[in-house]
């Protein structure tokens, strides 16, 4: 991802966004302003001394009136008329300010509570009239004092609203702006973590950050030089090695040779001994060859960047799996017996590796059995934690696994005691099985079976049932 632009530092954009923040705010200020000014030019806004100056004007009309109503007073006020000795007379007090009203008479208080004053107005019959009045602002419409807090609260709190509103926007909006930017850095790191290394030079409208994509390509061609380096002397050594593990057996047929040749003539008995070593170790390091070509077939296989999977059923599979079972034991002469449910499902799979541990598996069976011993393999629908398998178990005839072999046995080169070890195994078989089952997304569990030899279970993920 390429931005074009001119190059800011993030400094600057921080300033920018700074700036746009603060001329908000001035801005909520000003519309703040206005709107109240509107409304007092309006009249819709009461002044605080609203009341104050109601009553200055109606002074006269108290005073000299025959009984005081309340359209002589603003709205908002409360009122109370006593005689002159202090007895009430009638007004809006609630009760408990009658007596109060009075005691501020007498003492030549005017200050109530809060915002709240009173006026005293001593009337042409003798009477007292007080007024308990507020200086504060209100709004013309007396509806509006009643669901609303008065209008200086009421600007408040809007602007309050508006303020938090804006601080939000603001920051939302520039978090986006800066997560954009860094985007490029994510998407690098992703290629290089998953070592895809073939990709453009990526740039960012801010300067830091393009400092760091700048590094981050120089650790890339870094890298990739390593890795392709490395990948040629793994390709260098391990043609090498297959070279070398061929050009091995020039020699060992022309050792093997002479030494048949050998055999069929009359040898002394010491002699005879001697070609039976020779014929020995020849057949010892055809095998260790066997095991270094399976070696490299398998780093091989770990190398590919992608498993090539198919989906396929379990049933068809299955079919599969008896199918090399039958040919290997035939072959070998060994019985099995195929146990088989109903299955369901489908899977997504490498077949070919799956078949090769299955077939790693079935060997191993035959080797550690007596001469002829039953093989038993059943194929099953089995149900897990984690969803439900296609489970594949191999039984064979043989003594079972140690103890120390069910701990080790999947282990690479780990070849167990002598009398699981006396058929010139080198432990890559159940190795090579439990990483191709488990790089299908399965898992390989080994156990001995109630009344028989070992047991080996592949698990298979159905992925639809």
């Amino acid at each position: 991802m390429e931005v074009k632009g001119k190059k800011k530092s993030i400094s600057s954009v921080f300033f920018r966004y700074a700036c746009f923040y603060t001329a908000g705010v001035l801005l909520l200020i000003f519309l703040q302003f206005m709107i109240w000014f509107i409304l007092d030019v309006a009249g819709e806004v009461l002044p605080a001394n609203h009341m104050e100056a109601w009553l200055n004007g109606a002074a006269q009309e108290i005073e000299t009136a025959p009984e005081i109503t309340e359209s002589m007073l603003p709205e908002g006020c409360s009122y109370g008329v006593y005689e002159r000795e202090g007895n009430w007379l009638y007004g809006t007090f609630p009760s408990e300010e009658i007596e109060q009203a009075w005691e501020k008479y007498k003492s030549n208080s005017i200050y109530a509570r809060g915002r709240s004053y009173y006026r005293f107005f001593v009337r042409d019959s003798g009477e007292v009239c007080i007024v308990k009045y507020e200086i504060a602002t209100r709004f013309r419409n007396e509806f509006l004092n009643h669901i609303l807090p008065s209008p200086e609260v009421l600007m408040i709190c809007s602007f309050i609203v508006l303020f938090l509103i804006h601080t939000v926007l603001m920051s939302r909006h520039f978090g986006k702006y800066m997560r954009s930017r860094l985007a490029v850095l994510s998407e690098v790191m992703a290629k290089i973590r998953n070592q895809d290394l073939e990709f453009e030079e990526e740039h960012s409208q801010l300067r830091e950050v393009d400092e760091v994509l700048n590094s981050l390509n120089q650790m890339k061609e870094a890298l990739k030089a390593s890795l392709y380096r490395q990948w040629n002397l793994e390709k260098s050594r391990e043609e090498q090695i297959a070279a070398l593990a061929h050009d091995i057996k020039t020699p060992l047929t022309v050792i093997r040779g002479n030494a048949e040749l050998m055999a069929e003539g009359e040898l002394r008995e010491e002699e005879r001994g001697y070609n039976q070593d020779i014929l020995k170790s020849v057949l010892m390091i055809e095998e260790y060859l066997v095991i270094l070509n399976e070696i490299l077939a398998e780093e091989a296989q770990e190398k590919k960047s992608e498993v090539q999977n198919q989906k396929i059923s379990s049933a068809a599979l299955s079919e599969l799996f008896i199918e090399q079972g039958r040919l290997l034991t035939s072959a070998r002469q060994y019985p099995m017996i195929i146990s088989a449910q109903a299955l369901h499902g489908e899977i997504r799979c490498s077949v070919s590796q799956l078949l090769r541990a299955f077939h790693n598996i079935l060997s191993n069976a035959m080797d550690y059995s007596p001469p002829e011993g039953e093989i038993e393999v059943s194929l099953e629908m089995k149900t897990q934690a984690k969803g439900e398998y296609l489970a594949i178990t191999v039984v064979d005839a043989g003594q079972g696994f140690t103890a120390q072999d069910l701990k080790h046995a999947t282990e690479q080169f780990y070849q167990g005691d002598v009398s699981r070890s006396s058929k010139n195994h080198y432990g890559i078989g159940l190795h090579t099985a439990e990483k191709f089952v488990r790089g299908q997304g399965g898992y390989l569990e080994i156990e001995n079976a109630e009344n028989r030899g070992a047991k080996v279970s592949i698990f298979i993920r159905i992925i639809d049932f």
